[in-house]
């Protein structure tokens, strides 16, 4: 593992009274003053959020202010000759870095120098004077780190972002959110998120995703990126005090779709989620009928997004690629989603990720948890991560906490109904799915002095005694399952039982003895 520390400084910060800043989107447009002397001073609105059509410098205060993206990126190199006009040039410069002028502001220069791989651009006088009338707040910034770890998946490399609070110390544990980025993103694409995570002080950590069959700009809900986001949470707590009771999961388009995934296949990781737009039944995507009067640039957008979305699912839907759309599926999950609570949210008019997704999901859901809360919606709402903003995402985590009964660290559920496609323990159980492309499910209680097992293409079942309170107690059990299946019953690393049948009854009085 290796880690990069960034250098900490202040930056311009404004506040969310200013004017300009039309009702719950503030600090998102900005006004640019003309580079072009003779004409008239002219409004640009931007969006700092979907400003992805160039790099962003990275300031370690916590969050990319859109000044600085307009300042890092637009300035003039060229040189004013007698009897010409100033010419401004709308797009980056192709020059080698090498042959630039170097910055002649000290401000600029250390934003600069944080930034890598970000040619440096000298700053035009109206982009400084604009930077000074919107100073009208400044604070101390948060710790930016980059770090490397390694895929517990299939042991590549994967590099990290974090945003770590100033002065922490062992004992001074902190929530930590985690972002699955969209399409197109990278570990740098969440800087609307920095400067509510700054206030509230929490930590962040942003993973560079990565598929099986492309890079992680399109890495959809593959098993590597979800291995990505636990392995990431995994250094986070082991280099950080992170209070393990308040780790958060959020994401939107291809980032919702990979968090309601990860989600439902470690609910007791994550004290709550929050997903939006995200595909959540890949099959009922690519099989949708397109809306009528779509506009050229949105056709053009889904076509790219089913193109991609083919090449990490190994082609479109058919039976050679069934077992790939389910697994990368969140209703396939169900179940699962009854232990971990779940926060959706989209946009009515979106037309990159019709809103059906969302509310079949939740519908899928609601079959095995009533209480499953309805998803937020946004009349009118397209497919912008500005609909519901860093602000409303944390005010929907901040509340949850993953803790248990009785000194348990976490919560217990006497009954277990889940679904899973590769070995893993979840909560008080290891399942692992018959060889193949198997999804299992198990339904597992513990009632009435009963061991009760009722599983599906699974392999292997085992009971973690130490997971489960010491008030709960059984002596007998009842196993039914489709086909063979090995069931054992383990306290800490002894194996205190174990059966292979896939029909039996029988007494347990070798767990307590004594009684």
């Amino acid at each position: 593992m290796s880690m990069k520390r960034m250098r900490s400084f202040r930056s311009v910060r404004v506040p969310s009274s200013f004017p300009i800043w039309p009702p719950g989107m503030e600090r998102v447009w900005i006004v640019s003053f003309s580079r072009t002397w003779r004409s008239p001073p002219s409004i640009m609105w931007s969006s700092f959020c979907n400003a992805r059509w160039r790099p962003r410098p990275r300031i370690a205060s916590g969050w990319t202010h859109p000044v600085a993206v307009i300042a890092m990126n637009c300035g003039i190199r060229h040189r004013h000759r007698p009897g010409t006009h100033h010419r401004a040039r709308n797009r980056p410069s192709t020059t080698r870095r090498g042959n630039l002028r170097r910055p002649m502001s000290c401000w600029h220069q250390r934003m600069t120098e944080s930034q890598s791989g970000v040619s440096p651009r000298v700053l035009n006088a109206g982009h400084l004077v604009l930077v000074c009338l919107l100073a009208l707040g400044v604070s101390a910034g948060a710790e930016q780190v980059e770090f490397s770890f390694k895929s517990s998946y299939d042991g590549s490399e994967q590099l990290a972002f974090a945003l770590v609070p100033e002065a922490l110390t062992a004992q001074d544990k902190r929530p930590l959110l985690v972002l699955a980025h969209h399409a197109w993103g990278s570990r740098h694409s969440q800087a609307y998120y920095y400067d509510e995570i700054e206030k509230r002080g929490w930590l962040l950590v942003v993973p560079e995703l990565h598929g099986r069959h492309s890079d992680g700009r399109f890495s959809m809900a593959a098993l590597e990126a979800q291995h990505d986001l636990i392995d990431a949470i995994q250094y986070m707590e082991a280099h950080y005090p992170v209070d393990s009771s308040r780790v958060y999961l959020a994401g939107r388009s291809m980032g919702g779709m990979l968090s309601a995934v990860t989600a439902a296949k470690y609910p007791g990781r994550f004290a709550a989620v929050v997903s939006g737009q995200g595909i959540y039944d890949v099959e009922a995507w690519q099989k949708r009928s397109a809306p009528t009067a779509l506009s050229a640039k949105t056709l053009q957008l889904r076509t790219r997004v089913d193109s991609l979305l083919s090449v990490e699912l190994g082609g479109t839907f058919s039976p050679s690629t069934n077992y790939t759309y389910r697994r990368q599926s969140a209703v396939m999950y169900a179940p699962n989603f009854q232990y971990v609570p779940t926060i959706f949210w989209h946009g009515t008019l979106d037309e990159i990720v019709p809103p059906e997704q969302t509310e079949s999901l939740v519908a899928a859901i609601r079959q095995y948890d009533r209480f499953q809360p309805d998803p937020h919606w946004l009349q009118g709402a397209p497919h912008l991560p500005i609909n519901f903003p860093a602000s409303w995402v944390l005010d929907q985590l901040q509340h949850h906490q993953r803790v248990g009964l009785d000194g348990q660290a976490e919560r217990f559920y006497p009954r277990l109904h889940l679904v899973t496609d590769e070995a893993k323990r979840i909560l008080w159980l290891t399942i692992e799915p018959v060889e193949g492309e198997g999804m299992a499910e198990v339904e597992v209680s513990l009632a009435a002095d009963k061991l009760d097992v009722r599983a599906r293409d699974t392999r292997s079942l085992t009971v973690h005694l130490d997971r489960i309170p010491e008030r709960v107690r059984f002596s007998h059990y009842s196993i039914e399952a489709g086909r063979q299946v090995r069931v054992s019953i383990v306290s800490g690393d002894s194996e205190i039982f174990t059966i292979t049948t896939d029909r039996a009854q029988g007494r347990l009085s070798q767990i307590w003895p004594d009684e």
